[in-house]
């Protein structure tokens, strides 16, 4: 079993109008929802490609209710603890013509009560898992340390972990030896105040994730090259050529293919080179972390890698 967590997570609604006017009155002709979250979006992925998964995190109010209904109706198992405070919604207004705006309420606040019910819930879960992963940014300071608290006691057991966050909680999970760290460049450049702008920039920056005891980083950068690293070396890995149409969950796509391969006992290149494939998949529809497994194995073989 692999278990997701998302500390963070929220309704996500694309409302469709024909044209959004600052200042006017708008007629929407369809409106989408679905549970939103990094770590939702791992397990949904997970699903696709016939992982058995799980997420967990936080939710809460009647935002939360709706989140508990929309995974139940994609068959996404799912055991979440409930906050007292109020659940995000994410808000994508889609015009016609292509042009996307985007508003995020601000997240729920989590009591200290809550955080420790969460961490024993992880530590509960990740005994009858393979993978536990700990997937985008911490809604309050009370849950900055649940993330450290999960790699600490999986470092180096047979429960592999994943890290992708950023901020405070990256700052303080950074040096716990996850199995695998994939941070984008932006929250990288943000997290550790540096720029990312050429080979040996990424280099350093994997030679600093080396240091910290990490077995496997891969930094993501869009539709740009991927640069990733082992203790075994470097590798700079070239995505498919595809056309973005929706970018959102390309990353956690990426590690639900990391994952997929992982679990079919692959290589670390061919574990990077699937996930990849996943997370152009991903980019290339409107719909997130719903690709399926006929289509990554596609654009697998457009993906190159080379070892630097």
């Amino acid at each position: 079993m692999i278990t997701t967590v998302t500390l963070n997570t929220m309704v996500d609604k694309t409302v469709y109008v024909s044209r959004l006017r600052k200042g006017k009155i708008e007629r929407a002709h369809r409106v989408d929802m679905i549970a939103g979250g990094k770590g939702v979006n791992v397990s949904r992925q997970l699903q696709l490609l016939g992982c058995d998964t799980i997420a967990t995190g936080f939710y809460g109010g009647e935002t939360g209710m709706i989140i508990s209904r929309l995974l139940t109706g994609e068959g996404i198992r799912h055991d979440f603890v409930t906050v007292d405070s109020m659940t995000r919604e994410g808000v994508t207004y889609r015009e016609s013509e292509g042009t996307i705006t985007a508003v995020f309420e601000p997240p729920h606040t989590v009591s200290r009560v809550e955080a420790a019910e969460l961490t024993r819930k992880c530590m509960q879960l990740a005994e009858q898992s393979t993978w536990i992963t700990c997937n985008g940014s911490s809604p309050h300071r009370n849950a900055n340390r649940i993330y450290r608290d999960i790699l600490v006691k999986h470092a180096r057991t047979k429960v592999r972990t994943v890290l992708d966050t950023y901020g405070e909680s990256l700052r303080l999970s950074i040096d716990t030896k996850p199995h695998l760290f994939k941070p984008n460049k932006q929250e990288y450049e943000k997290t550790f105040n540096v720029v990312l702008d050429s080979e040996k920039s990424y280099r350093d920056a994997l030679d600093e994730c080396l240091k910290q005891g990490i077995e496997c980083t891969i930094i993501t950068n869009g539709e740009h090259p991927v640069y990733a690293a082992t203790p075994e070396g470097h590798w700079i890995v070239y995505p498919p050529d595809v056309k973005t149409v929706n970018a959102t969950g390309s990353g956690d796509a990426l590690i639900a293919g990391y994952i997929y391969a992982s679990e079919n006992n692959k290589s670390f290149e061919e574990c990077t080179i699937t996930g990849v494939a996943a997370g152009a998949a991903n980019a290339q529809q409107w719909q997130v972390a719903k690709s399926s497994l006929e289509e990554i194995l596609r654009l697998k073989e457009q993906v190159t890698i080379r070892k630097l």
